[in-house]
């Protein structure tokens, strides 16, 4: 009997010991949410009596979007001290959360699923959890909710307008409402949308072909200059779009050289020393600077361009004569008025309704960065109509190009007609500018659509829910492909204007090259020719042999049957 109770006994201890050294088995952690917490090993079983850590990872990823939405600043930490729990060799079992920390997490985060229709997850049940860290249990209390920055939400006014509105967004705390505009205004360096390396790569791609596009413009507007040829009304208004981008492309300049901060930022009105991504444009003079050259500039660019689209057409319709050239200058003055006038009252519009914003991504001034509906209204609609007006002319006068019949050959040296005109160059030139011209215009305003369609989307919080689900995000490469596509337009404007007139400035500075004159034999004069005239028909000359004798060509102009004259050396010529 004594021997069956020591070996029961030797039993409970093995197992005993066995179990307790499966719970004190630490190992690092693999959850990819729960890595750089504050500790980095743990023990399986969880709390959750997950036995692997991927099964824990699966788990955490259906409170994502919880996380995201910031309902509680310390949520992050207590998921995974449930989930991934703290493992160290001095104690015994896991160390998990303490019942106050479930509590104050709790206390903010149950709404926000109750508002969603979602329970409170029975493994997280705070009766679970030790009421307090002592040397019997031990378990994480957490560091506190940290209170809120100044002028953000409190979670009871998350349902409401206004205010709550801030709530609703991605990474609540990056934002914070401003009374004075009625809107959510993001910090200046928090990463809502944009990391800090896709920042960084983005400002050397916009300095790259910004300085690329103001040194290829600046120079054919000097080379125009130069020569001094002010062409036709198409060449003039190309002229125009190049100086307009070579603004523009100032406009960037201005952006690099002050700054991400000193630019795109601005402080708030209710805490000076807190910084804002500027939402008013007039409150930083840099940020208005940038918004007049980018805004006015790029806008009067799409105008001239649609001028000189009008004026390709109008010299297509009228291709000889003076009264196209006549027509345009007649009308220079409409043209000037509508093309520097429409932009500006567009920007006053703006400056008035204080809709001046930054972007995040490169801290650039403009309008409809952080406003849907401004972002339609001013930059969408204008450019549309600016691009369908300068197609309209393309189509026109490219029917009225397929549509011209061909030129009929005639004996012109026999019938002393005119030449037959044909189609300049220059106008060949200035069409495939117009058409080349829309292609890059076309993308920047797909771009402009593609992100007033889901640029709600990316700032929406993202809804709890029980499945994984991935936040959406912009893509980085169409804000990049934008920046290009801007660019190049001053690039190939500059390329299409400065390569004749380089060439005739290098022809005047070089001088005229005479042709070498071709050295006459040296000899006795030759005699003059003798004209004979002789019938078309063979037939006819013994009839008449005196009156095919000699023949003088007729000093007026008048129709002849062609006849054939023979030169005394035996030439032929009609």
């Amino acid at each position: 009997m004594k021997c069956l109770n020591m070996i029961l006994l030797f039993v409970t201890l093995a197992i005993g010991a066995t179990a307790e050294a499966s719970v004190r088995t630490c190992e690092p952690i693999k959850v990819a949410m729960c890595k750089n917490i504050g500790y980095n090993q743990t023990g399986m079983p969880n709390l959750a009596r997950h036995t692997l850590q991927v099964e824990a990872d699966v788990t955490l990823q259906t409170y994502s979007p919880l996380v995201q939405y910031g309902c509680s600043s310390q949520l992050h930490l207590f998921l995974c001290s449930v989930y991934v729990p703290m493992c160290t060799d001095k104690v015994a079992l896991p160390i998990g959360p303490c019942r106050g920390l479930c509590e104050s997490v709790y206390s903010r985060c149950y709404p926000v699923l109750r508002g969603f229709g979602f329970p409170w997850p029975s493994e997280l049940d705070c009766s679970l959890f030790p009421a307090e860290n002592n040397h019997e249990h031990m378990c994480m209390e957490g560091p506190g909710e940290r209170m809120p920055p100044i002028g953000t939400i409190p979670l009871d006014a998350a349902t409401t307008t206004g205010r709550g509105a801030c709530r609703r967004l991605v990474k609540p705390n990056s934002w914070v409402w401003v009374r004075g505009t009625g809107r959510c205004a993001q910090f200046c360096d928090a990463e809502v949308l944009w990391e800090a390396g896709e920042r960084r790569a983005a400002e050397v791609w916009l300095a790259t072909w910004a300085a690329l596009s103001f040194a290829c413009t600046l120079a054919a507007v000097g080379a125009q200059l130069a020569c001094g040829d002010r062409g036709g009304a198409g060449e003039r208004a190309l002229v125009l779009v190049a100086l307009c981008r070579c603004a523009a492309a100032a406009g960037w300049g201005v952006r690099a050289a002050a700054g991400r901060s000193a630019a795109g930022c601005a402080k708030d009105s209710m805490s000076p020393t807190r910084m804002l991504l500027a939402h008013d444009g007039l409150a930083n003079p840099n940020c208005a600077v940038v918004f007049l050259l980018l805004y006015y500039f790029g806008l009067a660019a799409s105008v001239w361009w649609v001028v000189v689209a009008g004026a390709w057409r109008a010299s297509v319709l009228r291709p000889p004569a003076n009264p196209g050239t006549a027509r345009n200058d007649r009308h220079s003055s409409l043209l000037q008025l509508a093309a520097w006038g429409v932009p500006a009252a567009l920007a006053a519009a703006v400056l008035v309704t204080r809709d001046v914003d930054a972007d995040e991504l490169t801290g650039t001034c403009f309008v409809g960065n952080q406003s849907s509906k401004s972002l339609l209204a001013l930059v969408i609609i204008p450019e549309a109509i600016c691009l369908l007006l300068g197609s309209v002319f393309l189509a026109s006068g490219l029917r009225a190009i397929l549509q011209r019949p061909a030129p009929v050959p005639a004996p012109t040296a026999l019938l002393n007609t005119p030449p037959q005109p044909h189609t300049d160059q220059s106008l060949l030139r200035l069409g495939a500018f117009a058409a080349l011209y829309a292609v890059p215009s076309t993308c920047i305003l797909v771009t402009w659509i593609y992100e007033y369609t889901w640029r709600d989307d990316w700032l929406a919080a993202p809804v709890p829910s029980m499945e994984p689900s991935t936040q959406p995000r912009p893509a980085f490469w169409v804000f990049l492909f934008r920046i290009f596509a801007t660019q190049i337009l001053g690039v190939m404007v500059a390329v299409w204007i400065a390569t004749p007139r380089l060439k005739a400035l290098w022809r005047r500075i070089s001088g005229p090259t005479k042709p070498a004159m071709a050295k006459c034999p040296a000899g006795p004069p030759q005699a003059p020719l003798t004209l004979q005239c002789y019938a078309a028909h063979a037939h006819t000359l013994p009839r008449h042999p005196h009156k095919y004798a000699t023949y003088r060509p007729p000093q007026h102009q008048s129709y002849r049957k062609p006849r054939h004259y023979h030169y005394s050396a035996g030439e032929t010529i009609l």
